[in-house]
């Protein structure tokens, strides 16, 4: 299985000095109670909050919600008009896995004709008894799931994953019976 850190197509931006351990345990609470709640697909993926979590009051979601838009600007080199921006997060371990080849998806969803998308995902958790941290994170088939061409990114901490929102992506390889969050963004942007 292949590995990358950063390439062309995807870019990370690292926020330690911004976002604390301490703003990750909260925004994990927070999703935790929105899944505990009920306010999660009840399809697939399974403990995907459904509600636009950067649409909360809370104020830990500024920080993220802004970090992911300072990412946005960094991976386009300027910054550009935007439209509609939303995020959710996703909650799954080895108990709840489900069959990976049925978790291929891509994002691209503009809501108008000339808008172009970014994703990004930002790994609020990852289990420390990982047994490899590299295939935890996320899958990317730039070319399309019957390509050859599949990779994992390596995931960090306090850090986005910035990649255009066509590219067929699925989470990485369950190795915990512990909870691993991620937070995922869409945003729509124009030249």
């Amino acid at each position: 299985m292949k590995l990358v850190d950063q390439n062309d197509l995807v870019k990370k931006y690292d926020f330690s000095s911004i976002i604390t351990a301490e703003d990750n345990a909260q925004a994990i609470a927070i999703v935790q109670e929105i899944i505990a709640s009920g306010n999660y697909f009840k399809n697939s993926p399974r403990f995907q909050t459904q509600e636009n979590i950067f649409g909360r009051a809370e104020s830990v979601w500024l920080k993220y919600r802004m970090s992911f838009l300072m990412s946005v600007f960094m991976y386009l080199g300027r910054e550009v008009r935007v439209g509609n921006m939303m995020a959710w997060s996703f909650m799954t371990n080895l108990e709840t896995a489900e069959d990976r080849e049925k978790l291929w998806h891509d994002h691209w969803h503009p809501t108008q004709p000339d808008a172009k998308m970014l994703s990004g995902i930002f790994y609020l958790h990852i289990p420390a008894d990982v047994k490899d941290r590299d295939y935890c994170g996320t899958e990317l088939a730039p070319n399309g799931v019957k390509s050859g061409n599949r990779y994992f990114v390596t995931p960090a901490d306090y850090t986005w994953v910035i990649y255009p929102s066509n590219v067929w992506h699925r989470p990485g390889i369950a190795q915990s019976n512990e909870w691993r969050f991620v937070l995922a963004a869409d945003i729509e942007y124009y030249e």
